[in-house]
């Protein structure tokens, strides 16, 4: 076990759970709801990483009006919550990475979902429940790429930031994990992403991610 590594903060779509789709899938009902269908070859990579308020206010200015945000935001979660339930899976090596480093440190969920998204899409994914701390999306925090979802994990993980690493695959959580002291790792290949984080891996079977950790993987 490292030494150095205190505590590891996932985030979750994407990270651990393949519900980008899902969740994709949810606010574009939404939005045809409001006959709004060009979302799919529109600008849907601004949504990507993106706060449930960061949809809103998207959705809004689509429609040239206000409306009410909590309703909207509810309306956003229970549509995805819906899509997810439809079925999702694990990211490859998630759950293999889990099992072997559980009980070693600290474990976290930062997620800018909310707590009901990120425990629905564990629960159809078959993600072990192997958390000290689940941090989602609730006022007074703010959203990623704002730090405090990351500050709020560390605190209850009663780790300093500096010893903790953040494992992200979007740019608003890697900049969420580094504004906050954070080593970050990025689950991805795209250049935005290796020049926001601190270490890219392509994979969660990743040799160099399991030397970060200070363990021997064990890919099946």
């Amino acid at each position: 076990m490292s030494t150095a590594v205190k505590a590891v903060v996932f985030d979750c779509d994407g990270v651990l759970v393949d519900s980008e789709k899902a969740w994709f899938v949810g606010i574009v009902n939404v939005f045809e709801r409001r006959g709004i269908h060009e979302l799919v070859t529109g600008p849907a990579s601004d949504l990507y990483g993106a706060s449930v308020g960061d949809v809103v206010a998207f959705l809004e200015r689509e429609l040239g009006q206000q409306l009410d945000r909590q309703a909207a935001a509810q309306e956003i979660y229970d549509a995805i919550i819906e899509a997810i339930n439809e079925g999702v899976v694990a990211i490859d090596g998630a759950v293999e990475l889990l099992e072997q480093i559980r009980g070693t440190r600290p474990l976290a969920v930062a997620s800018n979902g909310s707590r009901e998204t990120v425990e629905a899409s564990m629960r159809a994914a078959s993600i072990p429940f192997v958390f000290d701390a689940i941090v989602a999306f609730k006022p007074p925090l703010r959203p990623k790429p704002e730090p405090d979802l990351y500050l709020r994990a560390c605190e209850l993980l009663k780790v300093a930031p500096s010893g903790a690493i953040a494992v992200e695959d979007s740019i608003p959580g890697a900049r969420a994990a580094r504004a906050a002291g954070l080593t970050v790792v990025g689950l991805g290949t795209t250049e935005a992403l290796r020049a926001t984080v601190d270490l890219v891996v392509p994979s969660l079977f990743d040799p160099s991610l399991f030397a970060l950790l200070g363990i021997e993987p064990r890919r099946p």
